[in-house]
């Protein structure tokens, strides 16, 4: 290794975002591991005690972890408990010194006993993680599947579908007596059998036992279930951003009652709380916006809409993205195919843009990673509304419907 390995004290020898990326991609298995036992809330130290074995993500991660501290010139972690740990500390307090993004350097891969916002989007980054891929896959279908369906004329399926993706990010809870309504009023299925709307539910949705209604402690400003108990995360619902203010919430039900499952959460629900505040910011400036059109593709279009010029309008489209590390969101990003825009924004929310050096690292990594076919532009929300008020008061202050 003397001849092969790095000079003794050398900083880097090899994109660090590849390490941290198996870091995470163990963390975020051991995680599954341990629900898939039912023990979704023990303390990831329990894994290896569980025989449930290291992931080789993991075993991988540690191995090259070792030998980055050894190369420069600093004591390894002593074993898997000491890479946990490390795991809590801030990347930028890390005692190996690594080559990251200046937004990156408070960011932990572990939250309390949670793996990260970072860790779950380094794994989605580096391998399209297979989770999220599936739980967006099987909601879009399914949503899909209710919207064509029931679709009588015209627009139909994309107005089904866009309430039904709707549901998902403003009822993470419902009752079974709100399903019993969904039924009747989408009753389109098989010959024999349920409605489809009953298959969209079980795939977004988990069944609990209610009896003659529950009471439910929720996000006042999201309507997530705070979870019981003591711990620092049970004050907060895990929402990007959310200012996390505990409500009551009383649901009459029958027998029982449905709450987002974790990959609807993590990978519709999350995100669309997202999309929906800018569309009701366009909507706010008198503009008619439209939400994921091309409904044909899970990744589509956030929000669109038409903006006047002259004696025509332009077609404005926007990709809203709300992720911890801009560096991992670059890397990641690809603008969506359909629809053709006039002009289009990648847009990111405000507490991002105010993290030092988060654009600048989010514009300098998407550099020669993008289609000159469709180039865009990286805005927040405010600058958004910014670039519509210009177009508007070209036109005189008007407004443009559909």
């Amino acid at each position: 290794m003397d001849e092969v390995g790095p000079e003794r004290g050398a900083a880097v020898w090899e994109d660090d975002y590849i390490l941290l990326a198996l870091l995470s991609h163990g963390l975020v298995e051991m995680k599954r591991r341990l629900a898939s036992l039912g023990e979704p809330r023990h303390s990831l130290s329990r894994a290896e005690r569980r025989d449930t074995g290291l992931p080789g993500a993991w075993q991988e991660a540690v191995t090259r972890l070792w030998w980055r501290f050894f190369w420069a010139g600093l004591e390894p972690p002593r074993n898997d408990y000491a890479v946990l740990e490390l795991c809590r500390v801030p990347l930028g307090r890390w005692p190996l010194r690594m080559t990251l993004s200046s937004a990156d350097a408070d960011v932990c891969l572990l939250d309390d006993d949670e793996p990260s916002e970072f860790a779950e989007e380094a794994v989605r980054g580096a391998w399209g993680d297979p989770e999220a891929h599936i739980a967006e896959q099987r909601v879009h279908q399914a949503l899909l599947l209710v919207a064509e369906a029931n679709a009588r004329e015209g627009r139909d399926t994309w107005r089904i579908y866009v309430r039904m993706r709707r549901l998902v990010i403003e009822r993470p809870v419902i009752s079974d007596l709100e399903v019993r309504a969904l039924q009747q009023e989408l009753p389109a299925g098989p010959t024999a059998g349920e409605p489809y709307v009953m298959d969209f539910v079980r795939t977004a949705y988990e069944r609990r036992p209610a009896e003659n209604g529950v009471t439910l402690t929720v996000c006042a400003q999201c309507g997530i279930p705070l979870p019981p108990g003591g711990g620092s995360r049970s004050h907060s619902c895990g929402t990007p951003n959310c200012d996390t203010s505990p409500k009551i919430l009383h649901l009459p039900t029958l027998g029982f009652h449905w709450v987002l499952h974790r990959g609807a959460r993590r990978f519709v629900h999350d995100p669309g709380v997202f999309e929906l505040r800018v569309y009701e910011k366009v909507r706010a400036l008198g503009l008619e916006p439209e939400l994921w059109l091309g409904t044909d593709q899970p990744d589509a279009l956030d929000v669109s809409f038409r903006v006047p010029r002259g004696k025509r309008s332009e077609l404005w489209g926007t990709d809203e993205k709300d992720w911890a590390s801009p560096v991992l969101l670059a890397r990641s990003f690809k603008w969506p195919i359909e629809p053709e825009c006039d002009r289009r924004f990648l847009v990111v929310p405000e507490h991002r843009a105010q993290v030092p050096g988060y654009l600048t690292d989010l514009r300098t990594e998407l550099a020669g990673r993008t289609d000159p076919a469709r180039p865009f532009k990286v805005v927040t929300e405010k600058q958004l509304l910014t670039e519509i008020r210009r177009a508007l008061a070209r036109q005189g202050g008007g407004s443009c419907a559909r």
